[in-house]
């Protein structure tokens, strides 16, 4: 499927959606919403999120709104040739104005907060979860460039570098290949045993170096870790990702349509406790829906909502100083890994007979 394709059919949706709510068009503001139905369309370098464009849908029409300083950009560079009218505000009387003549006398559904407007946000968050073939084609690439990049990276850091240094080698890979970096989190030496959502600092890499990293193309996002030891690690940090991975596998396992994630999690919580590592669940989150915005919805113990298939989700199980992270995608045959190992060591792990793999340790 191509993306004007695409598009079409995220117009469809929206029709029937308007038609549900008894609106005439629907306004979407927010950049993930904004890159839903433009099918991947980002808004790069704007500082101001007051001059940030939009969309209008109707049942048979869209229109780009934008301001004259970024139109011509925006249909060079993102949403040339897939169906895109204008509605442009000139840069000295601001969005709101046009925001406000766009929505006279009209019924019109909204993903924020406006006077007037109907509140579709929930609506739009649900409907931007299940990918479409097209999305699934660009997770997957996103997916490897990801997958490459943290690989690479671990395969050619050298002992003594700095956290930050490793952090900018990651960076430096990712921009290459026109993928947005949204987190980069280098810990050395064991920093993770105090900082489950580290970043990077100026700690030299001299015998571990676990790298974790959330990035953004094609207006889709998608998360993994990799783990670097300089010589054999020692028994407690094998121990803590021994059992991260244990964790993870459970919990991917568990990721099939129709699946409870609350049942998920206590299974994965049991696995903490035969590990004797109960404690660390409480620590940081356990995984999270993903899609347009890197965040969907959080997997928690109170969550009974079925997850369903083209869903993508990422576990990420911190254990001491390790962590085991990757994005999946929830299929009917099963979860199928978007971030997959490209050339990794890998650790294969038997759960109720079947076989799953995560990316070990790589010992260099």
């Amino acid at each position: 499927m191509d993306r004007r394709a695409d598009i079409e059919q995220k117009q469809a949706q929206v029709a029937q959606l308007l038609q549900s709510l008894g609106c005439d068009g629907l306004l979407a503001l927010s950049p993930e919403n904004f890159a839903w139905l433009t099918g991947g369309g980002t808004a790069r370098g704007l500082l101001d999120p007051e001059t940030h464009p939009a969309v209008y849908f109707t049942a048979d029409a869209r229109w780009l709104v934008c301001g004259n300083v970024d139109s011509q950009r925006l249909f060079d560079e993102e949403i040339d040739g897939l169906g895109f009218q204008l509605k442009e505000w000139p840069w000295h009387l601001g969005r709101a104005s046009l925001l406000a003549d766009l929505c006279q006398n009209r019924n019109v559904a909204s993903d924020s907060p406006l006077e007037g407007c109907k509140d579709a946000s929930a609506e739009l968050r649900l409907l931007r979860r299940t990918l479409t073939d097209y999305e699934i084609a660009c997770c997957r690439t996103l997916g490897q460039t990801l997958s490459h990049a943290l690989e690479a990276t671990g395969r050619t850091l050298s002992a003594g570098e700095t956290e930050r240094e490793v952090a900018g080698q990651i960076a430096h890979r990712l921009y290459h290949r026109g993928v947005q970096p949204l987190s980069i989190a280098v810990s050395a030496e064991g920093r993770g045993r105090v900082y489950r959502q580290a970043a990077f600092t100026s700690t030299p890499v001299q015998h571990t170096c676990v790298m974790t990293v959330a990035a953004r193309k094609y207006g889709l996002c998608a998360r993994a870790s990799r783990t670097v030891s300089f010589g054999t690690a020692d028994a407690a940090f094998r121990r803590d990702h021994d059992a991260a991975c244990k964790i993870s596998a459970t919990y991917v396992a568990g990721s099939w349509p129709d699946s409870i994630p609350r049942q998920i999690l206590m299974t994965g919580q049991r696995i903490y406790q035969l590990t004797g590592v109960e404690h660390e669940f409480f620590l940081a989150p356990q995984g999270h829906l993903t899609g347009r915005a890197p965040v969907e919805a959080n997997m928690l113990l109170s969550d009974e909502q079925l997850l369903q298939p083209r869903w993508a989700l990422t576990w990420c199980v911190a254990v001491g100083a390790a962590v085991s992270c990757d994005t999946f995608l929830i299929t009917e045959d099963g979860p199928r890994a978007i971030t997959a190992a490209e050339n990794w060591p890998l650790k294969r792990i038997r759960i109720q007979g079947a076989e799953f793999v995560r990316p070990d340790v790589l010992v260099r």
